[in-house]
């Protein structure tokens, strides 16, 4: 069998195109062809300036091996167009860079990233089988192990507690338009009869929750989603969402479909709660959260909720659109600006609090 550059051996495919297997991508150029399915893809930012950094994609081959993609932000306006979730593709002539080590979503030593001149092609007669997808699951210890190490996002799976702080006895309500503006959700979510997790969406993550929990007929009990990241939050382990983040429910695909077959095999499982968990109050210190404001799915919508701080309020009769509200705590000082209803539903709660 002829070999190709870097010394890896080809596949034959039945149209007598040769292909690489992925598990045979190794660092530095290649000119053999590829050929996968794209599992999805998404903008990578710059958490701090917000800058685009490039095209990141979940690929998978007809082996079942997974790999990132890249693609630079010159070159996204050229492929853009052709790129569609779920669709399979021929690639020619691409480099194996290395996987980065932070927030990764695939265990491959490389990322394929597209080159000069790579050449991508649409295959809509598929010769061979591909799998759909492929998830990552790993247990409560396992994202204990993980955080706060910024390391592999892994995807969980799990049944439903609370949706913002509404049990699924009685459908929660949820306001898209609400949402949008806030951009955030909390879930609490148990895996199996492992410990209660808080689960934060933010941005799209969020928005696509809402929307799919929204068109059930009949309440939503399952949850996946996919790379999440590992927080401590006021001491308890709280999952958040990411770029790469992905929402199914109930029949949406295989695992979740398994999750509910087995939950209904087990309705004493989904009776069972972690008061701790569910109750606890996460009180973050200034200190806290400017850290936590450095991360890439840092919001500041609801982060006012959890500070342990003195408030100093201004004496006005009516709070305008913007206010400007000083917190400190016993190490640091920030001000806060809040817009619209914000300021005066949350100066209201204080002074109510602070005349009791």
């Amino acid at each position: 069998m002829a070999m190709k550059r870097n010394g890896k051996s080809p596949v034959s495919s039945d149209t007598d195109e040769i292909f690489m297997f992925f598990k045979d991508v190794s660092l530095g150029p290649h000119e053999n062809q590829l050929r996968f399915r794209l599992i999805h893809f998404w903008e990578a930012r710059n958490p701090v300036k917000k800058k685009l950094i490039g095209l990141e994609m979940l690929l998978i081959d007809e082996q079942g091996t997974v790999i990132q993609g890249f693609i630079s932000p010159g070159r996204i306006k050229k492929y853009l167009p052709d790129l569609k979730q779920g669709s399979v593709y021929t690639l020619k002539n691409f480099y194996g860079s290395r996987n980065k080590t932070m927030y990764r979503v695939a265990d491959h030593i490389a990322t394929v990233s597209f080159t000069w001149n790579s050449e991508l092609s649409v295959l809509y007669e598929i010769p061979t089988s591909f799998d759909e997808d492929r998830f990552r699951f790993h247990s409560y210890e396992d994202f204990e192990a993980n955080c706060d190490l910024k390391g592999d996002l892994y995807d969980v799976v799990g049944h439903m507690k609370l949706v913002n702080g509404q049990t699924l006895i009685e459908r929660p309500t949820l306001d898209e338009v609400k949402i949008d503006t806030t951009r955030h959700i909390m879930v609490h979510v148990q895996s199996h009869d492992g410990p209660v997790m808080k689960l934060y969406l933010w941005d799209q993550a969020a928005a696509d929750f809402c929307k799919k929990f929204n068109s059930y007929d009949n309440t939503p009990t399952v949850l996946l989603v996919t790379a999440v990241n590992t927080k401590r939050l006021g001491g308890t382990l709280a999952l958040t969402s990411m770029s790469p983040t992905r929402v199914f429910m109930d029949y949406d695909v295989q695992p979740t479909i398994d999750y509910f077959n087995w939950l209904g095999s087990n309705p004493e499982i989904a009776m069972q709660v972690s008061a701790d968990v569910v109750t606890k109050r996460e009180t973050l210190t200034i200190a806290d959260i400017f850290t936590y404001m450095k991360q890439e799915s840092a919001k500041l919508g609801t982060i006012l909720h959890a500070v342990d701080a003195m408030l100093r309020l201004p004496k006005v009769q009516h709070l305008w659109y913007r206010a400007k509200i000083s917190v400190y705590d016993n190490s640091d000082q920030a001000v806060f600006v809040l817009l619209g209803d914000a300021g005066r539903v949350l100066t209201g709660d204080v002074r109510s609090f602070q005349g009791s």
